[in-house]
């Protein structure tokens, strides 16, 4: 089915990486994802249309080991994280079917490799999520996939994934994850090549045609990334087109001492500065948000 033809017929839709047994919703599949539509802007013929045209059986679909895990309610119910202090990233994955007891071992093999993975659980046959709290030793995007296509060899499988920022504990992890939901989701549906996507490349491609003001997700993180004097050292960065040499002068600091800086900003924030991408990024927040 042609999602961009289902939304401007149903503008009230939404996207997702999963189905719903909401029964107030009809899931309808998609290449990538699930459009949900409310049923109360259906007539029953135009429900029973697209219900023939889905052709799916939902139960196939969903996991309900889901509703054990603890991040599930605070990622999908607005309730608190189980957790009262650090900073956590969700990584979003898609893979090709596997059965139930690959699907298992899939699972144990992650926890295992990623040994700060609070949290793993599937929300449908080609579709998980990662918890993951803060460490300063936390893989890179490059080396999740390194990781991914591992597994794929032994699993014979095929994965995508999308690597989050990491929030603190404070923040509002539903909405959170919805819009990284739908950063995930519009790579997939534009990218048929790359296995891996993160934040930087993914937010600017998304918000080429959204209002990036209107993002709880690019709001939060320019609270958490920055402080005055990194908002003067990403500007002169950006005029400097990644310079550090050419920065550290026009800042009247060490070229030294504003690498070190770098360095710990890039660690906090896991992103490396001298990709545009994620200079880019950084500086559109800045030109976003500053007051």
């Amino acid at each position: 089915m042609n999602q961009q033809k289902l939304q401007e017929i149903y503008p009230t839709s939404s996207l997702h990486s999963f189905p719903t047994m909401n029964e107030d919703y009809l899931s309808i599949a998609l290449s990538h994802g699930f459009l949900w539509i409310p049923k109360e802007n259906l007539s029953s013929s135009e429900e029973k249309l697209l219900q023939s045209m889905a052709d799916i059986d939902l139960t196939n679909y969903l996991h309900d080991e889901k509703y054990d895990h603890p991040w599930y309610t605070a990622l999908f119910f607005n309730e608190a994280i189980p957790a009262s202090k650090g900073s956590f990233r969700l990584i979003q994955f898609e893979y090709h079917t596997l059965e139930k007891n690959e699907l298992l071992s899939l699972q144990e093999e992650m926890t295992t490799i990623l040994p700060h993975t609070v949290d793993l659980f599937l929300l449908s046959k080609n579709y998980g999520v990662i918890v993951e709290s803060f460490s300063e030793d936390a893989l890179s995007t490059e080396e999740l996939e390194g990781l991914f296509l591992a597994l794929d060899s032994d699993f014979n499988s095929y994965t995508r994934f999308f690597c989050g920022a990491f929030h603190s504990f404070e923040k509002d992890f539903t909405q959170l994850f919805y819009e990284e939901e739908q950063l995930f989701l519009h790579a997939l549906n534009n990218n048929t090549q790359d296995k891996s996507f993160d934040i930087d490349e993914s937010a600017i491609l998304f918000f080429a045609h959204q209002d990036v003001s209107k993002s709880y997700l690019m709001q939060s993180l320019f609270v958490e990334w920055f402080n005055p004097e990194f908002i003067k050292i990403i500007s002169k960065l950006w005029e400097m087109q990644g310079n550090v040499s050419s920065a550290a002068k026009e800042l009247f600091m060490h070229r030294n001492t504003l690498q070190y800086k770098v360095d710990k900003f890039q660690e906090q924030t896991k992103t490396n500065l001298k990709k545009m991408d994620d200079l880019f990024l950084c500086y559109l927040l800045i030109l976003t948000f500053k007051k």
